[in-house]
């Protein structure tokens, strides 16, 4: 009996140790901080646009580029307005051209960012180029990750007539798009 009775408490004692070093508990923590902050980024995805002037109907009618697909992208973490601004007239040599004779239409584009798009309902706003005047063409009261908006250079039937007699050739400008925080 007492080989048995000392068994059994060497076990008692080896269950009771177990159990007590089985609920010892070791923990750590951390804070972790997510530093907001405000981000907004334009981009346009085409170096170059051109419209063609070299038909009668062009006199006549005008033309366009055709719309330029997710031509400007925005990314912006709350609201904000895009505006359009020219360099200069057009020009080719010691030519030139007023640059206010062509109009930059905008439409919603592709949905461009990561993750779930969200629904926006943004201002556009078709404007003639200006070089003196910051045109607002978009106006947006929704932040987005990355949204492209497609845009239509056109020189309309009534400034097509601006277009005759004037050298052949290339008439150039700069067109700069410019985003602000809202």
């Amino acid at each position: 009996m007492t080989n048995f009775f000392k068994v059994a408490t060497v076990a008692i004692v080896a269950l009771t140790a177990n159990s007590l070093f089985a609920q010892a508990e070791d923990t750590a923590e951390t804070t972790l901080n997510v530093n907001l902050g405000s981000s907004f980024e334009i981009t346009v995805a085409d170096a170059s646009v051109d419209i063609d002037m070299d038909t009668p109907e062009h006199f006549q009618s005008g033309n366009t580029s055709g719309q330029k697909t997710d031509h400007v992208q925005v990314s912006a973490t709350g609201e904000y307005e895009v505006k359009v601004i020219a360099s200069t007239d057009l020009t080719s040599g010691a030519e030139t051209i007023p640059v206010s004779t062509i109009t930059v239409t905008p439409t919603v584009g592709s949905y461009l960012g990561a993750g779930s798009e969200a629904s926006v309902s943004p201002t556009l706003t078709a404007q003639s180029l200006s070089t003196s005047t910051e045109n607002t063409i978009i106006s947006c009261d929704t932040g987005e990750s990355l949204r492209g908006y497609n845009i239509e250079y056109s020189i309309p039937a009534a400034s097509a007539a601006e277009y005759l007699n004037h050298t052949t050739g290339t008439y150039t400008t700069t067109v700069t798009y410019s985003l602000y925080a809202l």
